[in-house]
């Protein structure tokens, strides 16, 4: 059997709740737990739009020339991976 939840309250602007609520959405996952996982260092995923991850690969491009658009795209995506598991350190 699960231990009780004990209630937390947190203070987010709008625009912060918002945010949460679009990550939360695109994980199919609810605000809260989205919160609990973020905290606590359970996520091993990151909510990136197909935009963002356009755009990521878009200034790579930029700033390295002569490598193959899907290298650039496999070192983004990995980049992206090894932040969201937080082993950038390691």
């Amino acid at each position: 059997m699960a231990a009780p939840r004990t209630e937390v309250k947190v203070y987010l602007s709008p625009e912060e709740r918002d945010r949460l609520d679009r990550e939360a959405s695109q994980l199919n996952s609810t605000r809260g737990q989205l919160i609990r996982e973020r905290a606590l260092g359970l996520s091993g995923s990151v909510a990136i739009s197909p935009a963002a991850y356009a755009a990521a690969v878009h200034q790579a491009a930029r700033v390295v020339s002569g490598v193959p658009r899907p290298h650039l795209e496999a070192i983004v995506a990995s980049v992206i991976t090894t932040i969201s598991k937080g082993n950038a350190a390691d």
